[in-house]
């Protein structure tokens, strides 16, 4: 595939070109900071436009809207379709050379060489190029989105003439991607290409050249610039051209030969403008950056880059031994999540990270479900970030609980970037009620983790009170059933099956969302925001009595968890008569054919059994694993990690191992074979819950840290770092025993397999 690790696992390498890999490639070479995504694309392009691997510059949470146009409308149908934008691009460099401008099927490259390098977050280049007149040259290419200054892209560009002298031209375009024309595609999980989506100005504040972005339906706008910085070589002159489609600037050198000319480049993409209040204060503390970091220098920002990769790896870095090409993929994807995450609380995790416009950009349950977990236990702070966006758009909720009509609480949207639904197919989308649940499991595993009580007492009360006002007006007691609690026409997180009774998954969430916001609406009775949402002791009384007596199917002659009520009333899928490329089923099957069977296209009630696994017997685990695992194709991205550590669980060591691996190298092999699209931002969290939640079998119970460690036998050893309530504790796991040492604290007890521990 033209990848390879290197150095201690912790390099990506290309070593040649293949013109059919490069979108691959240039997403797994992405650079981002939880504001800026640039992908991978090389610096010349090197292909005709229609084969350049996919450009792509994001800003986290810009976004433009256009009417979602149904054959058939119906009230409360999502309205808009919200779409990431395409930004103008800043890591366009190239030279001339005489006259002649760089072209690959004009000469010849040799000796490329494109690494990422996951521990330092810089992204290096190496290659020869010999013109069509012999000339030979040398490049040599940087670049790195700081997490110092979120809004700032650097670049160094280096040539070096091996056989001549003379004038050499270095380019810096920030360039207005063209629009493209794509034709229809009928894979849903590729972004829908819509009208142009942004008006570009260009403009001069003080001594800035900059180009004003504005979308033109979503009301949102920001700024770009480029500064271009000689730092080797003897410059003859700096020319600058400025339209509303691109900044330019070239630097003419007379270059010398075997001595290198080098320029520095500092490229800007300010924050977001919601409101126009914002605008002037948004533009000017963005020039003000700009000015600093040009000031700092590539040199300065870099070292400052270099520590904030070391203080990421010093507690985010999982290392096992005995296996290089896992250990690189378990980097890379650690690397993504960390890159993916919105830092603002503002904006939050695209299932795609900012590497690719798959899925539009929008945020999905993935968040909470797979890859917050990481942040709680390694980066808090980020963890509450991500919390608070989502307290950020809780009044876009409570409309659409009205629009749903459901008279009190909150729904989430189950795709969104600004709040509001943008999800077109209410079956796989708003249905998925769910989602509020799996916010409010969010809500608890950070509070357990951090004992934050300022966050729930300011922000996490009232996500728990809003989700569990909702399950009290959507569900009833219904005929039948009069002790007990329904959930009815919903759709859990099987995509395969739609708009059940009772979804096991759903009804189990929704069980302990009631249940925790009782108990924290009783503990935190004196703040001001219990005070605010007007909470009543009859409604917490109604809460908790509604979780009790939850109703959770279950098939008692089979002996088997059902999925939802009517689940096991439809016949069996013909997996064996399906032919292996009739797979994944959405793009080869109408969802009414689909629904008519018993299959899965990801984890669901196993999924549930996991998150509350103290709701269920191993043996009834071990019995609903088998049965589901037989009918559930892993279609999506996000199931192969849950069977595998559910496999860890009840002790199917093989399959734990196996599902690990489809998991842990699903981006770095391009499983899917859509890798080219983004990232499989929740499968790259899947895997460090696999490792840290499966392999070391860590839980948390009443404030109570846990480990019940199952080593796989193919590896040596296994050791990761966790934060727990402020104290870090660094976890070594092998054949010989288990190592637990605080890093960080002044003491915490802990347990393995029931055995206490105590670190000092």
């Amino acid at each position: 595939m033209g990848l390879k690790g290197l150095k201690n696992a912790s390099q990506l390498v290309e070593t040649n070109l293949e013109q059919e890999k490069l979108a691959f490639h240039n997403t797994l070479f992405s650079l981002s900071n939880g504001h800026l995504g640039v992908r991978g694309n090389l610096e010349e392009g090197y292909f005709s436009k229609n084969h350049t691997g996919i450009m792509g510059t994001y800003v986290n949470g810009f976004y433009e809207t256009s009417p979602i146009v149904y054959g058939e409308n119906a009230y409360g149908y999502a309205k808009n379709h919200q779409t990431i934008c395409k930004l103008p691009n800043g890591h366009i460099l190239t030279f001339e050379i005489e006259g002649e401008r760089f072209q690959l099927d004009l000469g010849t490259v040799d000796n490329h060489q494109r690494t990422l390098d996951l521990f330092e977050g810089i992204l290096k280049r190496e290659f020869q190029w010999t013109s069509s007149t012999g000339k030979k040259v040398v490049i040599s290419t940087e670049r790195f989105v700081s997490y110092q200054v979120s809004e700032a892209l650097l670049l160094s560009y280096e040539l070096t003439p091996l056989n001549f002298s003379g004038e050499i031209v270095l380019i810096h375009d920030l360039l207005e991607e063209e629009l493209e024309t794509v034709t229809a595609i009928d894979d849903p999980r590729i972004a829908a290409r819509h009208e142009k989506q942004t008006k570009i100005e260009a403009m001069k504040e003080a001594d800035l050249e900059l180009l004003q972005i504005s979308t033109i339906r979503s009301g949102l706008r920001l700024w770009t610039t480029a500064t271009v910085k000689p730092v080797a070589g003897e410059v003859l002159a700096v020319k600058g051209t400025h339209s509303n489609q691109k900044l330019e600037t070239a630097v003419t050198f007379a270059a010398v030969e075997n001595e290198p000319i080098k320029i520095e480049v500092i490229v800007g993409y300010s924050e977001i403008v919601r409101d126009s209040e914002a605008e002037k204060n948004v533009k000017i503390t963005f020039m003000q950056k700009m000015h600093q970091v040009s000031k700092q220098g590539f040199k300065q920002m870099k070292n400052q880059h270099l520590a904030d990769m070391a203080d990421f790896w010093s507690i985010s870095d999982v290392e096992i031994a005995g296996d290089d090409e896992l250990q690189l993929g378990l980097r890379l994807n650690l690397f993504h999540l960390n890159q993916a995450a919105g830092r603002d609380g503002k904006t939050n995790i695209a299932a795609k990270g900012l590497t690719g416009d798959g899925y539009e950009g929008h945020y999905f349950w993935d968040t909470e479900m797979y890859m917050l977990p990481f942040f709680v236990y390694t980066n808090p702070a980020t963890a509450y970030q991500l919390l608070s966006y989502r307290h950020s758009i809780l009044e876009s909720a409570r409309k659409r609980a009205r629009e749903m009509g459901v008279a009190k609480g909150a729904l989430f949207a189950w795709r969104t970037i600004n709040g509001e639904e943008c999800s077109a197919y209410y079956p796989a989308g708003t249905a998925q009620f769910h989602i509020n649940a799996d916010i409010a499991y969010g809500v608890k595993v950070y509070y357990e983790a951090t004992a934050d009580e300022t966050f729930m007492a300011e922000k996490g009360l009232a996500i728990l009170v809003e989700t569990a006002r909702f399950w009290r007006e959507f569900g009833d007691y219904i005929s039948g059933k009069e002790d007990q609690f329904c959930l009815n026409g919903v759709t859990g997180p099987d995509e395969y099956t739609a708009i059940v009774n009772n979804n096991y998954y759903t009804n189990l969430m929704a069980k302990y969302n009631l249940q925790m916001a009782a108990k924290m609406a009783t503990r935190f009775q004196a703040t001001a925001l219990f005070k605010e949402l007007g909470v009543t002791d009859s409604e917490i009384a109604s809460w908790q009595e509604a979780g009790d007596n939850m109703y959770l199917p279950y098939d008692e002659d089979r002996q088997l968890t059902k999925q939802d009520d009517s689940f096991f009333d439809k016949a069996v899928w013909d997996f064996a008569g399906t032919p292996k490329e009739n797979y994944p089923l959405l793009l080869n099957y109408h969802p009414l054919t689909i629904y008519r069977y018993q299959v899965n296209k990801q984890a669901d009630t196993v999924l549930a059994q996991l998150l509350y696994g103290e709701a269920t017997s191993k043996e009834q685990k071990q019995r609903d694993f088998d049965y589901y695992e037989q009918v559930t194709t892993h279609d999506s991205s996000l199931s192969r990690s849950i069977f595998g550590m559910m496999a860890s669980e009840i002790g199917e060591e093989d399959k734990a191992y196996h599902y690990f691996m489809d998991t842990a190298l699903m981006d770095l092999v391009d499983m899917q074979e859509n890798t080219a699209d983004g990232i499989h931002a929740a499968n790259m969290g899947g895997t460090w819950m696999s490792l840290v939640y499966g392999f070391a079998g860590m839980k948390v119970s009443e404030g109570h840290l846990s480990f019940a460690p199952r080593l796989p036998k193919k590896w040596d050893a296994l050791s990761f770092s966790i934060e727990f309530q402020g104290q870090i504790v660094k976890v070594t796991l092998s054949h010989d025993g288990s190592k637990y040492e605080l890093v960080k604290g002044t003491g915490l007890t802990i347990s393995e397999n029931g055995h206490l521990q105590k670190l000092i």
